[in-house]
């Protein structure tokens, strides 16, 4: 699951602090106080969280980069906690497990994406009675009820940008969640119930304070999704997904999905050594689905082989590629292979080529920091010292949650910078 998600995050000391103490006062208030918890933050630009029926708790730094003070991510961190409490985690985990065994094998390897596709499982009801726990318990906790609320709006303002929540968007626990203004409303009448004298800390200034240095965006080193383009600075390639598919980027591989889970790919690389790729791709990468009609072609410069099999409930465009000592393979699945849908996937097979100067450029780390507002300063002379791309004032305004593009001296706001 770690690996899936890009890895464990080293976050900022300041950031594990807070998270932790955050935890500390959830579990503390929450249905079952004696339970322990740990948590892991994942080196992972979307903006997900989740919890498994054992207490282990995930947080992607996407995530962590998004909410605005301590009781946003106390709402998110009780929300997960309540899907444990109220048992909704271990049926997921059943779920789960039965929905892997109907996806493409070579595509849903268990040891490369386990789970990856399947984390939106929750249903409709479970989601919103974690809601309900989990603003109850923050409020209990002595933080601000209306933070959930708060950070339901964020998440929307972010999912207007195009794929800027990816993969939250498709595949996180957040996507199963019913629609945001469902979900704002029932928030905002929960949390008008549960208002004490004791739940009002939201500790901003604090908070961001310690997201100073948080890492942003796609980890360069592991390859960037811009959309449906997915770019490699160190293995020095490009390639364009057919329209409709999301992607996702892991360790191992690079996956996507579309047409609501019946179209998948899968893009890896290996060492083949002195095997052709011919042979490789005879060999049968499927199992139970022998390849067929292996023919060669050339793209980019680089030589390649691409061939059709088929399974029982799935048909796979195959191709491979020879960049140096790598070798790139490529697997499309659509349940049901039409010609149409076949040319796509060879169209995109087809944009694989090396970086240009350009885009090598743009591929820079990117991170979090806070500053202080001056007298002078607005959201689009603070938006204009970042790098946040198109619609940048709107991006800075969504990251910070304001609604309204003026800012208060001396307040904190974040920005991302490159390193």
């Amino acid at each position: 699951m770690v690996a899936t998600f890009g890895g464990e995050y080293a976050a900022p000391g300041a950031t594990l602090t807070i998270l932790r103490e955050i935890i500390e006062r959830v579990v503390a208030s929450s249905d079952d106080p004696n339970a322990r918890y740990r948590v892991t933050v994942l080196n992972s630009p979307s903006i997900n969280a989740f919890a498994l029926p054992t207490g282990e708790l995930y947080v992607t730094r996407g995530l962590l980069a998004l909410a605005n003070d301590t009781s946003e991510l106390a709402a998110v961190m009780a929300h997960e906690v309540g899907h444990v409490t109220a048992k909704h985690a271990a049926q997921r985990a059943e779920f789960e497990r039965q929905a892997t065994a109907a996806m493409p094998e070579t595509i849903a390897d268990p040891t490369t994406a386990p789970s990856r596709f399947l984390l939106a499982s929750f249903s409709r009801g479970q989601e919103l009675e974690a809601d309900e726990i989990g603003i109850r318990t923050i409020a209990k906790a002595g933080y601000d009820p209306y933070g959930a609320a708060r950070f339901l709006v964020s998440l929307a303002r972010q999912a207007s940008f195009s794929g800027e929540t990816r993969p939250a968007a498709r595949f996180s626990f957040l996507s199963s969640h019913p629609s945001t203004p469902q979900r704002l409303s029932a928030a905002l009448e929960i949390a008008r119930n549960n208002v004490s004298a004791k739940s009002i800390e939201a500790d901003r200034s604090r908070y961001l304070a310690a997201l100073n240095g948080l890492a942003f965006g796609d980890d360069p080193s592991g390859g960037v999704i811009r959309g449906r383009r997915f770019l490699h600075p160190r293995m020095d390639f490009t390639i364009l997904a057919p329209e409709g598919f999301t992607l996702e980027n892991s360790s191992q591989a690079v996956i996507g999905v579309a047409g609501n889970g019946s179209q998948a790919m899968r893009l890896d690389t290996v060492r083949l050594g002195s095997i052709d790729l011919e042979t490789s791709l005879a060999n049968g990468w499927i199992e139970g689905a022998p390849s067929t009609d292996i023919t060669s072609f050339s793209v980019g410069g680089f030589s390649g082989v691409t061939a059709v099999a088929r399974g029982k409930e799935w048909v796979f465009r195959l191709a491979a590629l020879r960049k140096g000592e790598d070798t790139f393979r490529i697997i499309f699945a659509a349940r049901e292979m039409t010609p149409q849908l076949d040319r796509a996937f060879l169209a995109a097979i087809g944009s694989f080529r090396t970086l240009s100067p350009d885009e090598a450029q743009t591929i820079r780390p990117q991170k979090i920091m806070i500053l202080t507002a001056g007298v002078d300063d607005s959201a689009a002379s603070l938006a204009a010292r970042g790098y946040l791309g198109e619609n940048g004032i709107d991006r800075f305004m969504a990251l910070n949650g304001l609604e309204r593009p003026k800012l208060r001296a001396d307040e904190v706001y974040k920005l991302v910078v490159s390193e």
